[in-house]
């Protein structure tokens, strides 16, 4: 059905949701590119999240563009949300800002404790010296891992923080109170899809990060109980970072509140 077809109240959600699908399907496109002819080693696929998670928000931040100005006067009182900590997802968010600090901290943890692979590539394996015995594995979130997954965790939080910002500071409407709380509704489902694309960025490499750290301690067969514990406390932090992915994924791809609400 073409837009033209559509009552006019359902127009600008139509609208929305074919910007944002179209920023995620660029970013998709962008990403499978960047993975398939990056480099290797697996940074290709380090690349290619960033790249996905900046396009969907762009789709955000073009289809909050998009939106029809206010009609009439322009409100600039606090009746709607104002702040970005008023329109963030706040168990999401906590959740998320938990998991970005493992993440650093892990990756801080993996960077000081780093060794040259075969090739004398630096931050890829881990080796320790039992006595006479010494073991190497990989591959080990150090430096050669950490350094593109930190670079493309600030430059997210750039991107995505500027959309928040963005989608904050729009003027609000006047009106009655039903299109002012509309319009907050609005605020709110797009700062939600741009907080989960940033999810996105924080919860994948953390969910590969926390997964191959525990490989490579739980098969060190020279090191105590302890190295050993601390390889299997990784595998649920992987799991639960696994699963905030999904939801992070499945969040960016769901349609607005406001065309769900009027299909």
């Amino acid at each position: 059905m073409l837009d033209s077809a559509l009552p006019a109240p359902h127009r600008p959600a139509r609208t929305e949701v074919l910007v944002r699908w179209g920023g995620a399907a660029i970013g998709a496109a962008a990403a499978w590119t960047v993975s398939s002819h990056g480099a290797g080693l697996g940074l290709g696929v380090l690349h290619a999240l960033p790249v996905f998670a900046v396009c969907a928000t762009a789709g955000v931040l073009a289809a909050d563009a998009l939106t029809p100005g206010p009609g009439g006067a322009v409100r600039r009182a606090g009746l709607a949300p104002r702040r970005v900590r008023d329109v963030l997802p706040a168990r999401f968010g906590v959740l998320l800002a938990a998991e970005a600090a493992v993440l650093v901290v892990l990756l801080a943890v993996a960077a000081l404790t780093t060794s040259p692979d075969d090739m004398d590539r630096a931050g890829r394996t881990l080796t320790v010296a039992c006595g006479s015995l010494t073991q190497s594995r990989g591959p080990w979130p150090g430096l050669f891992y950490g350094a593109p997954v930190l670079v493309a965790l600030a430059f997210g939080t750039a991107a995505c923080g500027y959309a928040l910002r963005r989608i904050t500071g729009r003027p609000v409407p006047g009106g009655d109170a039903a299109a002012v709380a509309a319009d907050a509704g609005r605020r709110r489902d797009r700062a939600r899809a741009v907080t989960a694309a940033w999810g996105l960025l924080v919860s994948a490499p953390l969910a590969g990060t926390a997964l191959f750290a525990s490989g490579a301690l739980r098969s060190l067969s020279c090191v105590g109980p302890v190295v050993h514990t601390a390889g299997l406390l990784l595998l649920p932090v992987a799991a639960v970072a696994a699963g905030t992915a999904l939801w992070s994924l499945l969040t960016v791809l769901a349609p607005p509140a406001a065309f769900r609400s009027r299909s």
